[in-house]
């Protein structure tokens, strides 16, 4: 199946959007009922834990855009995939790191 990068990257910024605004809107919510959120707070807690997911779904979104732009720019997908080895390592380094809190 050949689909160029650019309707990949359009397909990628729609189901992004589409997965990371339920998330978006989950926040918001909690901060709203939440007038005073005070450290420690299980509201507190909450909401910082949702933005965990927003970084995830940001990290993700970022990766999956560094291969459709590497495949822009080189035409090859399989070496596009192959490149993106390194980023997806620095990737899981970070996601480690936000999931260990």
């Amino acid at each position: 199946m050949d689909i160029s990068p650019l309707i990949a990257a359009g397909l990628l910024f729609a189901v992004s959007t589409v997965v990371g605004m339920a998330n978006v809107v989950k926040i918001i919510t909690i901060y709203e009922a939440k007038h005073e959120l005070k450290q420690g707070s299980a509201g507190w807690i909450r909401s910082i834990s949702g933005w965990t997911l927003v970084v995830f779904w940001l990290l993700i979104t970022w990766f999956l855009a560094t291969i459709i732009g590497d495949w822009h720019i080189s035409g090859d997908l399989e070496q596009a995939i192959d490149r993106s080895a390194l980023r997806l390592q620095i990737m899981l380094e970070i996601m480690a790191a936000l999931g260990s809190d």
